[in-house]
């Protein structure tokens, strides 16, 4: 179970991450975290492009990590299997969480 764990790392990241941004996204509308300012961006922003990062610099520190270590020792099949998991979902994270940078979002 844990070779899977790893080898899906990447695709379960971006799974989960869509499924925070989205959960925040209606919860900041939901309290009115828009009305909230911080500096140029209003709280909903700030939570939504704080935790955007934040999930960017975990793919990009997964996937990393597997082009350094060579990803699971078990085959070298299992080891492409791996990085390309963790560059496919670096890579939906990046295209599916970039609304969050566009400045109307409960409408």
């Amino acid at each position: 179970m844990a070779l899977v764990v790893k080898v899906l790392a990447g695709l379960l990241l971006w799974g989960a991450g869509f499924s925070i941004l989205y959960a925040l996204h209606g919860l900041g509308c939901g309290l009115g975290w828009t009305d909230l300012r911080i500096g140029p961006l209003n709280l909903l922003q700030a939570v939504l492009i704080g935790t955007w990062m934040a999930l960017l610099a975990m793919a990009t520190a997964w996937a990393w990590f597997l082009w350094r270590s060579g990803g699971p020792a078990e085959s070298a099949f299992l080891r492409t299997v791996g990085l390309v998991s963790a560059l496919t979902g670096l890579g939906g994270l990046f295209f599916t969480g970039a609304p969050v940078l566009l400045p109307a979002h409960c409408l």
